[in-house]
């Protein structure tokens, strides 16, 4: 790889995992602002944990270039020590294991909640504090474990501070040259472990996804049972002694069977509606994670190529290829996630803006914290924009999508009832899916909108 070639790559990787520190942290912000929940619920200490292991992550990658000794003849942009790069290597690593093993996790908690019905706080009680214990434990351990024997030193001309011995490449490519640090048993069973633990976690999401599916497939083939004969299943009984009764008058017994009817129609609606409801949360934690689970290939890919070779085929130096995807894509674990995190909501607020460009949408649920904007707030960005202006509304003729003021008691009356997001949209399923925005959302946004607009 030519020098131009490598120093451009390097420059990439650090603005990409600059970018994801950055999205990690807004998604860290929008949970710890969000009103009642927060980190109430396993989904979103899961996503917050996953942020904070991606901001080590990200940090690791992004300050290794600099962080190395500047004795390193190889290393382009290193002004550190050794010392300063154990450091950062010691964070990258204990990020980069969190980080896989958070988002097995998460794969996970999907498949508990939706494919076997955990609830949230029998999975909080039994299993999700076990876990975290397990993963900080683990990470710790293999960080500690790498500065103790001396195995963290700048790799790739000094791409990053990770598993290696020093000089880089003393132990096969120049073994001409004597290796000042790190052992190379050490950093074998190191690195075997560190691919171990991707590829393991590789396997796993596979399985997992794979499970998943199959229950979306078999949900959907439940549905299939006609409404009707699923509301004569729960009424039986009172069909069974409508038809034994023997001396009503033929006005009442016609009574009797249409309520009869009535309710039996009244139940099977409920129940189909029940199961539709049932599956479009299924769908949409299967959509979710499946989202979740090709981030991670995408990121981890390169990555774990490059251990394999290293540790089995005996890889001399790193092919351009492999390294330009890792610097374009193995940083990008935040930019995703916040991406995916926030989806749900913005295409909910896709519905009641069709006009809107999906990134104006997603700057207004980063900028509202995470919420999907309630009435209270887009009237108060309303206002705030025509005082601003200083527009007088009076005798205006009202086009749609803008506010009519002598409405405006009605709309205050519902802005103190509107929904937000969470009762809207909820991976812990535990509020129905029912629940709609207010119809004079659409209206409102586009106000909010112009206003994002004018910010930028």
């Amino acid at each position: 790889m030519s020098t131009a070639s490598f120093k451009a790559a390097q420059i990439i990787k650090c603005i990409n995992a600059g970018v994801s520190c950055l999205a990690s942290t807004f998604i860290m912000l929008m949970i710890l602002t969000e009103p009642e929940k927060g980190l109430a619920s396993p989904y979103s200490r899961i996503i917050f944990a996953m942020s904070i292991s991606d901001i080590l992550f990200s940090l690791g990658q992004l300050l290794s270039p600099f962080m190395g000794p500047k004795d390193n003849s190889d290393a382009l942009f290193a002004i550190g020590t050794t010392g300063s790069c154990e450091a950062i290597g010691f964070i990258f690593i204990i990020g980069f294991c969190c980080l896989v093993w958070y988002t097995v996790f998460l794969t996970y908690y999907f498949t508990r909640r939706i494919k076997y019905k955990v609830t949230p706080q029998n999975f909080a009680k039994k299993e999700e504090k076990y876990f975290h214990a397990i993963f900080i434990v683990l990470a710790m351990t293999l960080g500690m474990t790498s500065v103790a024997t001396k195995s963290i030193n700048p790799q790739g001309k000094g791409n990053i501070c990770g598993i290696g011995s020093y000089p880089n490449g003393c132990e096969d490519q120049f073994p001409d040259i004597t290796c000042e640090r790190g052992n190379g048993k050490v950093i074998g069973i190191l690195l075997t472990m560190f691919g171990s633990v991707l590829f393991a976690s590789f396997f796993i999401i596979i399985l997992i996804l794979a499970m998943f599916t199959h229950h979306v497939y078999r949900e959907e083939r439940t549905l299939t049972i006609p409404a009707r004969e699923i509301g004569r299943t729960v009424d039986q009984r009172e069909q069974h002694s409508d038809e034994d009764a023997e001396d009503a008058a033929e006005v009442e017994q016609q009574a009797e069977e249409e309520n009869v009817d009535e309710v039996e129609e009244s139940e099977a609606v409920r129940a189909n509606r029940k199961e539709k409801n049932r599956l479009v949360l299924t769908k949409q934690a299967f959509h979710q994670s499946l989202l979740y689970i090709l981030a991670f290939f995408l990121v981890y890919l390169p990555p774990l190529t490059g251990l394999f070779l290293r540790r089995f085929a005996n890889e001399k130096g790193t092919l351009m290829w492999r390294f330009w995807l890792s610097a374009l894509f193995t940083p990008l674990t935040g930019v995703f996630n916040i991406l995916i995190y926030t989806r749900p909501k913005v295409l909910k607020l896709k519905e009641t803006l069709p006009n809107a460009a999906m990134y104006e949408l997603l700057i207004v649920i980063v900028f509202s914290g995470g919420e999907i904007p309630s009435m209270a707030d887009i009237l108060q960005a309303t206002t705030t924009r025509r005082h601003h202006h200083g527009e007088e509304v009076q005798g205006e003729e009202v086009h749609e999508g803008q506010f009519e003021d002598d409405r405006g008691d009605d709309l205050s009356e519902e802005a103190s009832s509107a929904v937000s997001s969470n009762s809207l949209i909820s991976y812990d399923l535990d509020v129905s899916s029912e629940v709609e925005l207010l119809s004079r959302m659409k209206e409102s946004g586009q106000s909010l909108i112009s206003v994002m607009r004018q910010r930028r």
